[in-house]
């Protein structure tokens, strides 16, 4: 099972990354506050405009003045005049109703003397009747023709006609000079009480009046057009008001998009930098992984083996050189692996020496303990130095590795190879279970390492 299977869990708990949204223009706070400057002028021009409105309107005040009192007081003896007359009426109430009736009447008849008058051709009876007669005469002559006669016949016909509505006109005429004469002699009758007086008086106050409604009616027609200019200004006020709560509105909504992308972009770049984080930290511990199970997939104890056969083969060569010889086969320290155990971690009984050659370390067993090694003294000098084995610091690193224990003559080199021996079958036949036990503690480590990296993903993810 690979790093990447057993870490499919936190994987699916990361939450998604936020899109990068497209960069808004950012508005200008200077052209705003030109802007809304220009507004503030057009308003204040507006407000002033409304105040001499406002002004002009009061003083067209129509309500109050010297104009409303002088109508009142107008209005007031006019009403007296009708009373009077009223009255006059009353006490006199015949005379004046033939007055009435007599104005009546001749209005009628003076009207119908017009239309009679414009239809005639002759204007008196004594002027038709002289065409009569010199017809008449024309025709007792006996001079005419037949046809003349009967022309002269016709016309006499008609004039005797026409003489009828001249009478009719003339008698209309009398009649109408009739009433006339009488409606004079009432208007004298009526001329001896103030009721002329009264009329005179009444006709004047009431063109008075006439004028000053004609005044008034001026005066709201300048009031209307002064309403009509208020309206105007009011409607104008209205606009800019909306210009300039628009041009607020479009600049607030500018500033938060343009803020809102600001925070909106510093998530996005945390939480890229978050997940970055979470991603090298994943990285680290997969390759953790992946390096513990390729390093449990190697056979166990296989350094053990190849060093328990290098060491064997080392020694063989020792015994086939003789004593105090090298690897006939000129096989060396190289053959064994390096190792980094100071030469403090020497066994007891071997002491470090110097090559002159190459200042390489060897170590030597001097065959008795510190103990005795003075009262052997002499007997070690009388001894063939060529028993003692010199090996290098790597072999003697490497028995120690092994705990195998180092061969300090010639004559120990086959029980040495005999423990090497055993040593690699032991190794060889526990290989595998090691192995197998290897790939499971590697594969528990495997399992705590990502749960501890799903728990430290959710934190992340959280904060």
């Amino acid at each position: 099972m690979s790093p990447e299977s057993t870490a499919t869990s936190p994987a699916s708990t990361r939450s998604p990354v936020p899109t990068k949204k497209t960069r808004p223009q950012r508005p200008d706070f200077e052209q705003y506050k030109k802007d809304l400057t220009n507004i503030d002028a057009k308003i204040e021009s507006l407000r002033k405009e409304q105040d001499e409105n406002r002004a002009r309107i009061n003083r067209t005040d129509s309500r109050g003045g010297p104009h409303v009192d002088k109508r009142n007081q107008l209005v007031g003896r006019l009403k007296d005049i009708r009373t009077e007359q009223s009255g006059l009426k009353q006490s006199r109430g015949k005379v004046f109703d033939r007055h009435d009736a007599l104005t009546a009447s001749i209005s009628k008849k003076t009207a119908e003397l017009k239309a009679q008058q414009a239809k005639l051709s002759y204007k008196t009876v004594a002027a038709v009747d002289e065409i009569i007669s010199k017809h008449e005469k024309e025709i007792d002559s006996g001079k005419l023709k037949l046809v003349e006669e009967r022309r002269l016949s016709n016309e006499v016909s008609g004039l005797r006609r026409a003489r009828k509505q001249v009478e009719q006109a003339a008698a209309l005429q009398a009649a109408v000079e009739s009433e006339l004469a009488e409606l004079a002699e009432i208007d004298a009758q009526i001329a001896d009480t103030n009721a002329h007086a009264l009329g005179q008086e009444f006709d004047k106050l009431q063109a008075e009046l006439d004028g000053l409604k004609a005044s008034q009616e001026e005066g709201k027609q300048q009031r209307s057009e002064l309403f009509s200019e208020r309206s105007r200004i009011l409607k104008a006020l209205d606009q800019v008001w909306d210009e300039k709560r628009q041009l607020q509105d479009e600049h607030r909504r500018q500033n938060n998009e343009y803020y809102q992308w600001q925070q909106e972009e510093r998530k996005r770049k945390a939480h890229e930098e978050k997940q970055r984080r979470i991603q090298e930290q994943r990285e680290k511990r997969l390759a953790i992984a992946q390096e513990q199970r390729e390093e449990a997939e190697i056979p166990a104890f296989e350094d053990e083996i190849n060093g328990c056969e290098s060491l064997i083969i080392y020694l063989n060569n020792i015994s086939s050189a003789g004593p105090g010889g090298s690897p006939a086969n000129g096989r060396s320290e190289n053959s064994t692996r390096p190792s980094s155990v100071a030469s403090d971690h020497a066994p007891a009984g071997m002491v470090a020496i110097k090559k002159s050659n190459d200042e390489e370390t060897y170590f030597a067993g001097t065959g008795t303990p510190k103990s005795k090694r003075r009262n052997g003294r002499k007997d070690k000098k009388a001894g063939s130095a060529a028993d003692i084995l010199k090996l290098p610091l790597a072999v003697a690193e490497r028995f120690l590795e092994l705990q195998v224990e180092l061969p300090t003559t010639s004559a120990s080199i086959p029980g040495t190879i005999e423990k090497l021996a055993a040593k690699k079958k032991h190794f060889v036949e526990n290989q595998a279970r090691a192995t197998e036990e290897n790939k499971r503690k590697a594969e528990e480590k495997i399992a705590k390492l990502m749960a501890e990296l799903e728990v430290d993903e959710k934190i992340a993810l959280s904060a």
